[in-house]
């Protein structure tokens, strides 16, 4: 049953916070582990008192089974005398819970009635009689919650040694900031993805903040204090937005490969056009060069300069053409297309000029190639965007609309690394 969120007029937040129901999913569980544990610590206790065995080996054998026959009896204590104190509170805070809440269906009624009739002396009263039961309700939650935390750390404290492992899992259980400080750096990832539409230096900063969530999620995921799903989650987002990253740079690899194509383009059309246009001058000069009788070796000489020189126009021309293709400024755009590359103005000015030059030169395979491998490029970055930001803005949300349902259902994925 989900908690109220609006505590006014009495509190501003749940006095009684907690999740009787997750608390005995977890006494479930440690009820199948204490069963696990039972079964192989008389599997042990029957493996060294087998009488079948001979030898050194079959003593020493004997020897640890019986030891760690022990340990795994003492480890099905814990859990049994704990699933049992869990289980308790578990009964105590749905019912503490259900005590505030009738208190708090009070209250509100009563606070409606002093504002819409005043004055309402038994609505005042009525209300500051809530607001003491509440605190009675309040002090039994914290004494019942200090007795049972007394009781669990009890349960726990016997002869048994923790190891390095489980002093991690328990630091992380106590670390409260870790997931108030994830919370924050998620919603500000969240933040630098949609501000990358305009900046596209920003998505470097969505991408360092999803890989600085997704190891806190690691983290606690990895103790048994985090859900699984949230790592999957993580790494769903951090795959689309390497994809989106990927189909930028193609993108700017296509432009560039359209204008070395274009500038090519260019340069051989140029140099085309300009050979025409001096072609009869060139002829000339080269028969003038070849010329014999009566003509003298310093004419020749200038007509092959003539020629010489021409050819060499010709180039330049080609040349010139070509660097004005190269070097020209990225076409600019325009509202409607920038938002088509999702804000990214450099992306939407390098898919105009794919374009333009694919245009330029319809008959060019390679520049329509580019062309229709850049749209393709394109969706996937469209896609990869919508698709993450769906399952981020909806991973936020989730449990609002489904009424505490989506987190619990993500606390079923909640397993630590080493657990039976």
């Amino acid at each position: 049953m989900a908690r109220p969120k609006d505590w006014h007029p009495l509190r501003e937040s749940d006095p009684v916070p907690g999740d009787p129901e997750g608390i005995r999913d977890q006494v479930r569980h440690m009820r199948k582990v204490a069963t696990y544990l039972r079964t192989q610590a008389a599997a042990l206790h029957a493996m060294a008192e087998a009488d079948n065995l001979k030898g050194r080996y079959a003593e020493r054998l004997g020897e640890e089974a019986r030891g760690l026959g022990r340990k795994l009896d003492e480890a099905e204590d814990r859990y049994r005398e704990v699933k049992g104190h869990l289980s308790d509170w578990a009964d105590e805070l749905e019912e503490l819970q259900k005590r505030a809440d009738r208190v708090l269906e009070g209250a509100q009624k009563a606070q409606h009635t002093v504002d819409d009739e005043q004055p309402a002396e038994r609505a005042r009263d009525d209300l500051e009689d809530a607001r003491k039961r509440l605190a009675t309700v309040e002090g039994d939650y914290r004494e019942r919650d200090r007795h049972f935390a007394g009781k669990i750390r009890s349960s726990i404290d016997d002869d048994m040694k923790d190891s390095l492992w489980s002093d991690v899992k328990g630091w992380i259980a106590d670390a409260d900031w870790l997931q108030a400080w994830t919370e924050r750096l998620s919603w500000l990832a969240t933040a630098a993805g949609i501000l990358a539409m305009f900046i596209p230096v920003a998505g470097w900063l969505a991408l360092g903040l999803t890989v600085a969530v997704s190891l806190s999620h690691l983290a606690t995921a990895v103790t048994g204090n985090g859900s699984w799903f949230d790592v999957l989650m993580d790494i769903g987002a951090l795959k689309l937005t390497r994809n989106g990253l990927k189909a930028a740079k193609a993108i700017k690899a296509l432009q560039r490969s359209s204008r070395e194509t274009a500038s090519g383009l260019a340069r051989d059309g140029a140099k085309a056009r300009a050979a025409a246009s001096n072609a009869g001058a060139r002829r000339a000069a080269a028969r003038a060069g070849r010329k014999r009788g009566g003509t003298s070796g310093k004419n020749r000489e200038r007509a092959r300069a003539r020629r010489l020189r021409m050819e060499g126009e010709n180039r330049t021309a080609g040349r010139s053409a070509a660097d004005t293709v190269r070097d020209a400024e990225l076409p600019l755009t325009n509202a409607r297309e920038t938002a088509g590359a999702l804000g990214d103005a450099q992306v939407s000015r390098q898919m105009k000029d794919i374009r333009k030059w694919r245009d330029t030169y319809p008959d060019n395979t390679t520049l329509s190639s580019n062309a229709h491998h850049a749209q393709r490029h394109l969706r996937e970055m469209q896609g990869s965007w919508a698709v993450g930001t769906a399952l981020d803005l909806g991973d936020k949300v989730g449990d609002d609309v489904s009424g505490g349902k989506y987190d619990k259902a993500k606390g079923r994925m909640e397993t630590p690394v080493g657990q039976w």
